[in-house]
Order: C-alpha cells, then structure tokens, then sequence
C-alpha cells in the first residue's frame, strides 16, 4: 500500500514539475501604425474677387391682342400659333350684324338698292398691326366676337429683352458697369455680355429690388420669351488674402473645417470662408500662409490621424 501511495506521489509531481516548466505564450510584436496617403496643398496669399448673381426672365419687347372694333362674325380667319403676319396683313374679316341680316335678304331687295346698300353695310377688315409671330389664337372663323375682345396674340421675337430685379445695394455698382455678363439657364447658348437699357422709375419696396431691363437683339429668333437667365458682375475686391483649393473645404450644417498636415499628423480645424468659388475658397480666420491643407481624403480623416503626402 505504501509503494503504491509512493508511485502516485511521484506521477503528481512529475506532472506539475513538466506543467512549470511549459513555456509561457509568446510576447506579441507591436503592429506598424498604418499611415493614410494624402494630397495636400500650401496656403496661399492672392487676390479674389466676388461674382454677383440675380437671376432674370426673357421677355417680349412688343406684344398685341389684335381685337375686333365691331361686334359682328369672325370669318375668313385661319391663322394658327407660330404663323407670321406683317404689318398691315389682313388676317380676317369681321362682318356685323346689320351686314349678316343685309346679306340673307339682299336678293329681296330691289337690283337699284343693293349696291348703296353694301357700300353702306360693309364688311370690316381684320389687319394685323405689326409685323410678328401667332403666340395664341382666341377665336376661330366663324365665332360671334364683341366688341374690345382679343382675337389673336401677336409678338416681335426680332426683338426682346431681359427683366431682372437688382437689390437695391448693388444699382451704384451696375450703374457704373453698364453691362452684364447673361447666361442662358438650360438653353445651349454661349453667354452673352449686355448693356442695361433701362432701371425701373420706383423701387419694390417689399423685395427692395429695382428692376431692370437689357436688351436682346434676336434676329434669328434662337430665344424665346419665359427663358430663366442668370446675370453675373464682378462685386468687391480682396487683395493679399488667403485661399486654398475648393476641395480642402469640408461644410457640416453651416460650420467650415479643413485638415492641416503638420508633423505628420492630420489636425481638423474651424475656418471661416469669405468668396466661395468654383474651384477655389478664400479664408478670413483659422489658417496662415504657408500652411499645408489636405485636398483629398478628408472626408474619412479623424482629428489626430497620421497620414503620409503622396
């Protein structure tokens, strides 16, 4: 019994003896910090100047509703929308009701009389008072019309011209302009530079605006009246101030940032912008000349992250 207690004693502390002595789980080696690639740009110092915007409207120089002076019947009348007329064209003939009645008893009356007759009750003519395009027809041959009532809509497209309100800060500076840079909003027309023809006598005073008009010749009639414009001019001028690149920018809910790259590291900062263009930002606050912004990539970037400049 003795022996065997000995055996077990021994077995148990072989097996703790080999458990001590098993080596420990191997240190692990720190991982590399992984470094994120970015494109970066320098702060510069230069002159940007702002580019106003108010928007316009293409509208007609010389707009009729040709109407009947009689009342009477609307007939030999057959013009349709986009047919021209010119100047004095007869486009219809109205004939009054004293005419309609002369005409179905004219074979009753006496062949002596029916020559005073007509030239007394006559058909009246129906002329188109300027030379243009059919933009709406009202009435249709054969129609009973009133006196004063609209038959036909003509216009000149020869001719139009461009309204847009001017906030009323801005009349001194355009005043001395005398031009303005129009673009044609969904139409595929190079802009055109414009001369302003002409400020509304009165201001608005809910929008405080001035309206105004510029001219546009149109003798190929490529524009058409109800076409949106957009009218540019140069604003104020900043001289020896900061800008980067558009892309450095990053906007949340109105708050300006960019990522300055500096010992390696990318640090978010709050920038206020001033002139906003297309392709470039000036900064009033929040960087220096000199320093270097990241231009890509910074919309997955964290405060503090390392990166690396390609």
């Amino acid at each position: 019994m003795k022996r065997k207690l000995f055996t077990l004693f021994t077995l148990l502390a072989l097996l703790v003896t080999m458990s001590c002595r098993q080596p420990g789980p191997k240190s692990q080696k720190p991982q590399p910090t992984v470094k994120i690639p970015v494109k970066t740009a320098t702060v510069v110092t230069g002159d940007m100047q702002d580019t106003l915007r108010i928007y316009g409207e293409v509208r007609l120089r010389t707009d009729v509703l040709l109407a009947s002076q009689f009342d009477g019947r609307l007939t030999d009348f057959s013009l349709l929308t986009g047919d021209r007329v010119t100047k004095g064209q007869q486009v219809g003939i109205i004939v009054p009701p004293l005419r309609e009645a002369l005409l179905r008893v004219l074979g009753q009356v006496p062949a002596s009389r029916r020559k005073a007759l007509s030239e007394e009750i006559k058909e009246i003519p129906l002329l188109s008072p300027c030379n243009g395009v059919v933009l709406k027809v009202f009435r249709h041959s054969g129609d009973v019309v009133q006196k004063g009532e609209p038959v036909v809509r003509i216009a000149d497209l020869k001719h139009l011209d461009v309204y847009a309100d001017l906030p009323v800060q801005y009349i001194p500076l355009v005043r001395k302009l005398k031009t303005l840079h129009v673009r044609f909003i969904n139409y595929p027309h190079v802009p055109l530079t414009m001369p302003v023809s002409a400020f509304a006598g009165k201001v608005d005073e809910a929008k405080q605006t001035l309206a105004l008009r510029l001219s546009l010749p149109n003798p190929q009639e490529q524009f058409r009246p109800g076409m949106r414009t957009e009218l540019r001019f140069p604003g104020v001028l900043h001289k020896h101030t900061l800008i980067v690149p558009r892309s450095a920018v990053l906007e949340q809910e109105g708050i300006f940032s960019v990522f300055v790259v500096k010992n390696g590291k990318a640090r978010k900062r709050k920038v206020s912008v001033g002139i906003r263009q297309n392709n470039r930002f000036e900064i009033l606050s929040g960087l220096k000349a000199g320093e270097k912004v990241v231009t890509d990539k910074a919309n997955s970037l964290t405060d503090g992250m390392e990166v690396t400049v390609r």
